[in-house]
C-alpha cells in the first residue's frame, strides 16, 4: 500500500510476492494452476482467481484479485530471466555452485522479495543472503563514468572484455525457457 491509503491495485513486485506466497501455501502448483480449495480462491469471469483484497477493504470498492493470467505473466517473465541466467552460466562454463552472489538492479529489483523470487524459481537457487539489491545501477554507473577518469577507463576495459550472447537464437533457449516456466517445489 502507498501511504495510509486503501489499496487500488497491485504493482509488479506485489504480484510476484502474491504468486510466491500462493505457491508457498499450495494454492498454485508447479505449473501455475490455481486450486479453488482456498476460501479466497474462486472461479472468475476469465478463470480462476484469488482475492487479494476484498471489495470492502479496497479503494475502488471492487475486489483486487490475482488471476491465472497474472500468474502466467509472472511465469513468462521469470522463465525468460531464469533461462537466460542458465544459458549464460553454460556459456561461461560455470554452475550455480560457482556463483558468489547475484546482483539485482533496477527499480523492480529494488522492491522484490528475494525469497518469493526464489520460491517461484526466478533466480538460480542460492541462499537469500547471497543476493544484493542495488537499485539504479545504470544511473550510478553513468555518474561514476562522468565524474571519474579511473571509472571511465575501467568501464572501457570491461566493455572490451564483454562478449555478446544472442539468447533468442540459441536452440537451447526454448528448452531452458520451458523448464523455467515451472515453479519449484
Amino acid at each position: 500500500m502507498i501511504g495510509n491509503e486503501m489499496p487500488v491495485g497491485m504493482c509488479g513486485s506485489g504480484i510476484l510476492d502474491a504468486v510466491g506466497q500462493l505457491r508457498k501455501i499450495g494454492v498454485l502448483d508447479e505449473r501455475g494452476a490455481m486450486s479453488l480449495d482456498h476460501p479466497r480462491a474462486r472461479s472468475g469471469a476469465k478463470g480462476p482467481e484469488f482475492v487479494i483484497v476484498p471489495a470492502a477493504e479496497s479503494g475502488t470498492g471492487e475486489d483486487i484479485v490475482l488471476s491465472r493470467a497474472d500468474v502466467s505473466e509472472i511465469q513468462l517473465a521469470k522463465g525468460a530471466m531464469r533461462a537466460g541466467a542458465e544459458l549464460l552460466m553454460q556459456e561461461a562454463g560455470i554452475t550455480v555452485a560457482d556463483l558468489d552472489r547475484i546482483v539485482i538492479a533496477g527499480a523492480f529489483g529494488s522492491y522484490i522479495d528475494v525469497r518469493n523470487a526464489l520460491r517461484i524459481g526466478m533466480f538460480p537457487p542460492l541462499e537469500p543472503h547471497r543476493f544484493e539489491q542495488v537499485g539504479n545501477a545504470a544511473g550510478v554507473g553513468a555518474r561514476l563514468v562522468l565524474t571519474s577518469q579511473a571509472q571511465r577507463a575501467l568501464s572501457s576495459e570491461i566493455a572490451e572484455r564483454a562478449e555478446y550472447v544472442e539468447l533468442t537464437n540459441d536452440p537451447r533457449f526454448a528448452m531452458a525457457f520451458a523448464e523455467a516456466m515451472l515453479m519449484p517445489e
